[in-house]
């Protein structure tokens, strides 16, 4: 293949961690997400910034991306909200090359009625699904929006309308998992096994407040899963770095979930000079890169800081160094939205609750 640009576009909802990981790579560098925070600013060359992903139209997403590229050859590598704007990636001029899955495989993991047909088709285990609301007051099914993520989606059924954009799966008790991969060419490279904590399980509060490298699981399940992403790969096509999200039953079962179909929040629990972007563009060569297997087993934790209420971010306050994705001075994070996020190592995981207390006491103090 030929030499690739050395320009870069990243979209993201969140794209700290992709424009970072660039940024040490070399890469000339342009960014478009939702949150404009300093470090984001700090990798990028050019920045525009997108409205929530919520109120935003797939032209829009699209004429972003377009308006970075300046009619530049270069690379496009999505994060979060590409599951919602997949088709767009139809319309990309040519100097604009997407450096991910093709259209028909987003197609078939985006939509739910074709992800769990794929999944029966290949006789892989799931929770049980519908795509009419239950007809039982049994809290124990969940709606699910489709083309969502982190968790914010997910409710109990019997507390919401049914709607054509959701699908319901029965709650299955258990730790919530994922397993992040590198595909290339029919190949795959298991990275890491992660475990994924909501923010209030017993409220069913879903949405996702950390991910833990170091997930144990036994050979058997080890295998299992490898041989889970082998077929779907091999069925799908999959390229470049994603993650397949699963329960692990208190028996030692596994259900799967979604896969995700883009480089996850999960990479940041990679160590900080894994070259994620080589990786995502050497994948669409049909090479597999060698380094994917010689990774360190360290265990981290990603910790999302929430406000517990409305907070005014002062100007120049001195954030500790494990904090990312740093909202700039004058901010206003409204209550229950992400302030940033805490990177802990094996020796401070356990203190994760408490660092971020004492943050949020100290930005009110500073306020």
């Amino acid at each position: 293949m030929a030499e690739h640009p050395r320009l870069l576009l990243i979209v993201a909802q969140s794209a700290r961690m992709l424009a970072q990981s660039a940024r040490r790579e070399g890469y000339t560098l342009r960014v478009a997400d939702c949150f404009a925070d300093i470090d984001t600013l700090d990798a990028a060359d050019r920045f525009l910034k997108l409205s929530a992903l919520d109120n935003l139209e797939a032209h829009q997403w699209l004429q972003t991306i377009i308006t970075l590229s300046d009619d530049e050859p270069c690379w496009l590598i999505c994060g979060t909200g590409v599951e919602r704007f997949y088709p767009a990636l139809s319309q990309l001029p040519a100097h604009i090359k997407f450096a991910g899955p093709s259209y028909e495989c987003f197609e078939q993991i985006c939509l739910p009625e074709k992800w769990i047909a794929i999944l029966e088709k290949l006789s892989l285990p799931h929770p049980p699904t519908t795509f009419q609301k239950p007809q039982t007051a049994n809290s124990k099914w969940l709606a699910k929006s489709a083309a969502s993520w982190g968790g914010t989606h997910i409710v109990e059924a019997n507390l919401v309308a049914e709607s054509p954009d959701r699908y319901y799966q029965q709650y299955i008790e258990g730790i919530s998992g994922s397993v992040l991969f590198l595909a290339a060419a029919d190949d795959i490279q298991l990275l890491l096994f992660n475990e994924q904590f909501p923010v209030n399980l017993s409220l069913y509060n879903f949405s996702l407040n950390a991910i833990s490298s170091g997930l144990q699981l036994d050979l058997k399940q080890q295998n299992f899963l490898h041989q889970t992403l082998q077929k779907l790969t091999e069925h799908l096509s999959l390229i470049g770095l994603m993650s397949l999200d699963f329960i692990l039953t208190p028996s030692g079962e596994i259900f799967l979930l979604e896969l995700n179909p883009r480089p996850t929040a999960s990479c940041q629990l990679l160590p900080d000079y894994a070259p994620i972007i080589s990786w995502q563009l050497m994948s669409l060569t049909g090479v597999m890169p060698e380094t994917a297997v010689e990774l360190p087993a360290k265990k981290r934790i990603l910790w999302f800081c929430f406000a517990p209420e409305q907070i005014n971010i002062p100007a120049d306050f001195d954030w500790p160094e494990y904090c990312h994705d740093l909202p700039a001075g004058g901010s206003v994070i409204d209550k229950g939205d992400i302030i940033c996020s805490l990177m802990l190592d094996e020796t401070e995981q356990n203190n994760a609750h408490r660092l971020a207390t004492i943050l949020v006491q100290n930005l009110a103090v500073a306020a």
